[in-house]
């Protein structure tokens, strides 16, 4: 009877040691599981600041953008004046033309046709830079639209046009009106093949300029493709 009960006492030991060590594996794995959640709130946060960083950048971009859409405005009112009253002093030397020296009046005339064809071309350049300026403004404010969702980037898709390995930068044929924004991250890949990423440093209406980040995991080419 007392070799029955020893063999039950050990049996006990046996699963309550069997249970120790069940709970401290779960202790162990829990500590775990509230490492990674913490490490991911963390990285969460980051990419939170760094999207209100992007936001604040967008919109000094698009204030200064628009100073000069309004200074372009106003060059070319000026411009266009310039060309009105040009016209309006050849005109008037046309009309007297045959009442003066017809050699002083010719020259008169030479010279108030120089000054419209220079007023016109000044116009015509303006015209150009304030239709540039107004696109700037568009494509200023769609990035700031989309940078208002934490910096994220809907449905990018590019090529890498230039690799630097020196400098570590890449140029992509990609920039605002396609979506990406600064500090935006993307992927680059080639075949399917997942190379690396980059994070955009400087982005143009149709290009950009990305730093090559340090998990690379092969070597980028001319060609390849980038997505986010």
């Amino acid at each position: 009877m007392l070799i029955n009960q020893r063999k039950a006492d050990a049996q006990t030991l046996a699963e309550t040691v069997t249970a120790k060590t069940a709970a401290e594996s779960a202790q162990k794995k829990a500590q775990q599981e509230a490492a990674a959640a913490n490490a991911a709130k963390a990285d969460d946060d980051t990419k939170l600041t760094t999207a209100n960083a992007s936001i604040a950048d967008l919109t000094t971009q698009l204030s200064t953008t628009k100073q000069a859409l309004t200074d372009a405005q106003t060059a070319s009112q000026t411009a266009t004046a310039a060309a009105t009253a040009a016209q309006a002093k050849l005109d008037a030397i046309s009309a007297t033309l045959n009442g003066a020296s017809p050699q002083d009046l010719v020259d008169q005339k030479n010279k108030a046709l120089s000054d419209l064809q220079a007023a016109q071309a000044e116009q015509k350049i303006i015209q150009d830079q304030l239709q540039a300026e107004q696109a700037q403004v568009a494509a200023l404010q769609d990035a700031i639209n989309r940078s208002n969702d934490h910096g994220k980037m809907p449905g990018v898709s590019g090529k890498v046009t230039f690799v630097d390995h020196a400098w570590n930068f890449v140029i992509l044929d990609v920039g605002l009106s396609a979506g990406v924004v600064p500090n935006g991250e993307l992927i680059v890949y080639r075949n399917k093949t997942f190379l690396g990423k980059v994070r955009v440093t400087k982005v143009d209406p149709n290009d950009a300029v990305a730093e090559i980040l340090p998990d690379i995991k092969g070597d980028i080419q001319i060609g390849d493709a980038v997505l986010n």
